[in-house]
């Protein structure tokens, strides 16, 4: 687990509490009660069950103070998720403007290797983290909430792109891909080159290598459970492509992260 705490301020319409990443199962549940602030999860991985509602990989669920609810994680597919709790208030106001769940307090994201990035960097901080930064990180994390391009084309990217988060963890082709959305290799292939500037081979390779760098940073999880994920057929692979990538190893890399973490 990781978790970073932000400065507040009670006299602000709206403050930050904190933000923190959940990768272990047994600890990724709440038993059936309120908690005292607003609480934004984003699953980033597998899935697990909200009120009864199970929830994958690009949903998200919205719990209110005073509110009874109880979450907990899938046994056959683990999840591990991103939070947000926030306070002030403006906060309810912001939640339904903004956060816009269903009547089920559920909402899909926009779970793309540029949102994995910006939570890399939001847990990448020193705690505490200033008042105005975090709520500047607040607000581009929920710009993701609910992300849908209007565009007849944009509808099977955003949908091509659901599907590539949703079964990251084994592999996947462009073939598949497209008669997943409705529609031909070439002009799924077109439409990622247009609205994402990059194939969609590539797109899923991003999404991958984002996921992958997150969960050394952010987690325990082994080297090997990563790789799995993130489907790559082994180890081996998976840390050739790391290394290519990001020109170290991915246990250098997590070695690296922890101890920058600690060095004052």
């Amino acid at each position: 687990m990781k978790f970073i705490i932000a400065n507040r301020d009670d006299t602000e319409s709206l403050y930050v509490l904190n933000f923190g990443f959940e990768d272990v199962s047994k600890n990724a549940h709440w038993n059936k009660g309120a908690r005292n602030s607003f609480f934004i999860h984003y699953v980033v991985s597998g899935k697990g069950f909200f009120n009864s509602n199970e929830i994958n990989a690009g949903k998200g669920f919205l719990i209110s103070p005073g509110e009874k609810c109880e979450y907990h994680s899938s046994s056959s597919e683990p999840w591990t998720y991103f939070w947000i709790s926030f306070a002030g208030h403006d906060a309810e106001n912001i939640a339904k403007k903004y956060v816009s769940p269903d009547e089920n307090g559920i909402f899909e994201f926009d779970l793309s290797f540029e949102f994995l990035s910006l939570l890399d960097s939001v847990l990448a901080e020193i705690t505490p983290v200033p008042v105005e930064k975090a709520l500047g990180y607040f607000y581009f994390l929920i710009s993701y909430n609910g992300k849908a391009r209007t565009s007849f084309e944009n509808r099977y990217v955003e949908a091509a792109k659901n599907y590539m988060s949703i079964n990251i963890s084994r592999p996947i082709t462009v073939t598949e891909l497209a008669a997943a959305v409705g529609i031909n290799d070439r002009y799924l292939y077109n439409l990622f080159v247009k609205h994402e500037g990059v194939a969609p081979k590539q797109y899923l390779l991003n999404l991958k290598l984002s996921r992958a760098s997150l969960m050394l940073r952010s987690s325990r999880i082994t080297i090997s459970e990563i790789a799995e994920h993130c489907g790559f057929p082994d180890v081996l692979a998976f840390s050739r492509f790391f290394s290519k990538r990001e020109g170290m190893s991915p246990s250098k890399y997590r070695s690296t992260y922890l101890k920058n973490e600690t060095t004052p």
